[in-house]
């Protein structure tokens, strides 16, 4: 074969080598595309499958659970996607607030209760929240003022009643907070926690025999009370000489 033809065909050659080459490559690309594609949509069908179920589920209720378990931030995380997602809900800012104070952000979790209150001024947990974080804060005086709120939203509010007992007693008015907390338990009588104030206040009074009634009356309506808090009234007043 003269040389010529003989680099001729060598070059022939090698155009088509190259050129079977490059549709290889050129269809494991095309291959690779449409894989990658359909890996894409899959996963965007998937997140599109998350995102219903998400929006299917009260953001509420799973706020609430997830405080119950002591988590926390996963609470604040899903009280600010559903915030974002439902940006006038002022139930969704008054839980956002509350996992905020369990996470000990209180300046935060304020403005929320704010922003509640603003889009709804009825929304009493908000206020009863914001007065339980200004108290937590020691600031009692502005406290009280958020339960009066309450109050006025709903007159048959126990909590309130005992917040606001609690808060005059942090403040030295004893027979204030012993008027609020009798109130307490007046509209709600299995409310542990004004029981337990009430109590304290009447012994720091030196009303023992009173903090006994009130020890009896708990047990009574099967509401449990601190042992520490009856330990402390037996050692000035046994329990004997009360309840003969």
């Amino acid at each position: 074969m003269p040389g010529k033809i003989k680099a001729l065909w060598y070059f022939c050659m090698v155009v088509v080598v190259a050129g079977f080459l490059m549709l290889a490559v050129r269809g494991e690309m095309n291959k690779a595309s449409e894989k990658a594609d359909a890996v894409y949509q899959s996963v965007a069908e998937k997140q599109k499958e998350i995102d219903k179920k998400t929006i299917q589920i009260d953001p509420i209720k799973l706020v609430r659970e997830l405080n119950a378990l002591g988590k926390y931030q996963e609470a604040v995380d899903i009280a600010q996607k559903a915030g974002e997602r439902n940006p006038d809900r002022a139930e969704i800012q008054t839980w956002w607030g509350i996992s905020l104070v369990k996470l000990g952000k209180r300046a935060e979790a304020i403005e929320h209760f704010i922003l509640a209150s603003e889009k709804d001024p009825t929304d009493e947990k908000a206020y009863l929240y914001w007065g339980l974080t200004l108290a937590m804060d020691k600031k009692f005086e502005d406290a009280i003022d958020h339960y009066r709120t309450v109050l006025e939203i709903n007159p048959e509010h126990s909590n309130a009643y005992a917040y606001w007992g609690t808060s005059l007693s942090a403040l030295g008015k004893l027979d204030e907070a012993v008027s609020k907390l009798e109130e307490s338990l007046q509209l709600n009588s299995f409310n542990s926690n004004a029981y337990e104030v009430l109590i304290d206040v009447l012994y720091q009074q030196q009303k023992y025999e009173r903090a006994w009634e009130m020890v009896h009356k708990a047990r009574a309506d099967n509401v449990a009370l601190k042992q520490s808090s009856i330990d402390r009234l037996s050692k000035v007043s046994p329990e004997s000489s009360q309840n003969p």
